[in-house]
């Protein structure tokens, strides 16, 4: 036995003090990733509804056909998902430096009706806009609100920002409205004012004159280069070249604020995916913007080179998604707007007074066509893909709202395992019917055939650490909890950890071993927030089948040591499965005596 079996030997005394003190047995999981070789299931949430847009209830697992690629599946898991009506009651109260990201400790009545997130997105969307929504959720919640629903509040800046966490309390729900105040954030100006790392947003292709200095390379000429300028002479228009270089800065500005906004954009998607993913069944996610495009393309020459696609971007985020049963309904926060030629509000002029004309102005209008359509086409994929619906072009947004969250009070679990059982990355089709005429379903149309082992790939073993520094939401893929008490001076801080083993993969090796490997990262940070140390420990190990036994009853523990100095701390803790590369994270408060105080 090797050394971190002793450690889970030793320790499961203390999981199982740990896990008594939650008040709460653990919420029942669904069928996750089984890695017995290379076998895995694949879990599909399905609303039906009638032609009138009515949940469908009563179905059984023979009223469906899946398919993948056009094979039929042979369903393995099915059960049907109602939302019950529960008193709201707070959650379980957690013993002094004790800290958890599960759900079940976290909220009061995880289990019962629907979990959504009400995104406000201030970066994408205008400050009228935002006003427009803030009203029409205030009207939802005024008229509609059903006490069942569990909803979280919150609003995309220049940073993901909470709100209001989960409640089934609309007057906590209003007052987090109440406080929400409209504006653009930096990222969203032209020319990207704003605080970034430029590690974080993908690096444009930038074409410059021969003649520029300190710029990256070209890679060939600019076709909307003038021809004087191209080639140098004395006799290039000096009026002509400054006009250039002001709109190529002007497009090249305005690309690399659109970069920025996309990559925080799906970003915090992506925050919001790993926070809700412990939380069990279908979640809804209410996504108010006015959106983004897939991509841009040039309408002159001169754009060609500023052209952009973000789609692989966006299909990243929406597999994400889907493995955490996200449901993404998209509404345009634009609500009914007209295009700029119908617009009476709008006189024909661009921002330099200049009036458009026969060309420029067929130019405009369809620049303005296709990025119209490319943003509502992104914001539908996004929806469709992961089991939503799109809500665009209409007003009565609260109506939209309300939709969204009805459809997602009744819905099917259907669990499969896939015949093509070679993971080469590629995204699989998924296609479900059910045998009632005149049906709507909504459900993820297919995943991408990832080896859980390649999840190192593309840089992967920095998102935990990013995780934590960052200080983004807890995520929920890796679920336990965790205890600091008070070192005595001049000693380590023990940081005691149990981690709830049904979010963990094993693999089964020969001789009925469980193998397991897990990352714990310990970051410490001051109250201002500055980092002062890092703690990272790995432990690997293959449990007998009595200790597995007991592992899955009372958690899988062990110790991380990081010695610090007297003070106040805020510790930032990470949990990985090093077979998948989920992971979870939770904050802990610690202050550290000094020796006059311990003295005393």
């Amino acid at each position: 036995m090797n050394r971190f079996a002793v450690i889970v030997a030793t320790m499961l005394l203390f999981a199982g003090g740990l896990v008594a003190a939650q008040q709460s047995p653990p919420p029942p999981k669904e069928p996750g990733l089984v890695m017995h070789v290379t076998t895995r299931v694949v879990l599909v949430d399905a609303v039906v509804l009638d032609k009138e847009g009515h949940p469908i209830k009563g179905l059984k697992s023979d009223d469906f056909t899946v398919t993948e690629d056009g094979v039929r599946e042979r369903i393995a898991f099915f059960s049907e998902r109602n939302s019950q009506r529960t008193n709201s009651a707070p959650p379980p109260i957690i013993p002094a430096h004790v800290t958890t990201n599960r759900p079940a400790v976290t909220q009061a009545n995880v289990e019962n009706g629907t979990v959504a997130v009400l995104l406000l997105d201030g970066l994408n969307t205008p400050a009228q806009n935002q006003i427009y929504v803030k009203q029409q959720m205030l009207k939802f919640l005024a008229r509609q609100y059903d006490p069942n629903t569990k909803l979280a509040v919150m609003a995309l800046t220049n940073k993901l920002t909470v709100l209001q966490t989960f409640t089934q309390d609309p007057l906590l729900l209003r007052a987090a409205l109440d406080r929400y105040l409209a504006g653009t954030p930096a990222l969203a100006r032209s020319g990207g004012e704003m605080e970034t790392s430029s590690a974080s947003v993908p690096a444009p292709t930038v074409n410059l004159p021969a003649q520029a200095q300190g710029g990256p390379a070209g890679s060939g000429p600019d076709p909307g280069l003038p021809a004087t300028l191209a080639a140098g002479g004395s006799s290039a228009s000096i009026f002509e070249d400054i006009a250039y270089m002001m709109d190529r800065f002007e497009r090249e500005s305005e690309n690399f604020s659109r970069d920025t906004r996309v990559s925080t954009t799906l970003a915090a998607l992506e925050q919001i995916a790993r926070f809700v993913s412990g939380q069990n069944g279908r979640k809804v996610l209410l996504w108010f913007s006015t959106g983004f495009p897939f991509s841009v393309v040039g309408d002159s020459p001169s754009a060609m080179e500023a052209e952009r696609n973000y789609g692989d971007q966006i299909r990243r985020t929406i597999n994400l998604l889907n493995d955490a049963h996200v449901a993404t309904y998209t509404i345009d926060a634009g609500g009914l707007a007209p295009a700029s030629l119908g617009d009476p509000s709008l006189s024909g002029r661009d921002a330099q007074g200049k009036i458009h004309l026969g060309i420029d102005a067929n130019r405009a209008l369809s620049s303005e066509s296709f990025q119209r359509f490319s943003t509502h086409d992104a914001m539908e994929t996004i929806a469709r893909d992961t089991g939503g619906r799109y809500f665009g072009n209409r007003n009565d947004l609260d109506q939209a709202i309300q939709s969204a969250l009805s459809e997602s009070n009744s819905y099917y679990m259907i669990g499969y395992y896939p015949s093509n059982k070679k993971w080469d990355g590629r995204f699989r089709n998924i296609k479900l019917q059910v045998d009632r005429a005149s049906t709507q379903l909504h459900y993820r149309r297919g995943y991408f055939a990832v080896n859980p082992a390649d999840w190192k790939k593309d840089d992967g073993e920095r998102t935990l650490t990013a995780a934590l520094t960052a200080n983004s939401l807890p995520s929920t893929e890796v679920t336990f909890m965790a205890r600091a008490l008070p070192p005595q001076p001049d000693t380590d801080t023990v940081v005691e950890f149990a981690i709830d083993p049904s979010t963990l993969s094993f693999q089964t090796e020969a001789g009925n071993l469980h193998h397991c490997m897990l990352e714990f990262e310990v970051q410490a940070f001051t109250p201002e927030g500055k980092r002062v140390k890092t703690e990272v420990q790995t432990a690997e190990a293959s449990l007998p089948a009595p200790t597995y036994e007991r592992v899955s009853k009372q958690g899988l523990p062990m110790s991380v040591p990081i010695r610090l100095a007297a003070g106040k701390y805020i510790l930032r803790l990470g949990v990985r499965d090093n077979l998948t590369g989920l992971f979870g994270t939770a904050d802990l408060s610690l202050e550290v005596p000094d020796k006059r105080e311990s003295k005393r």
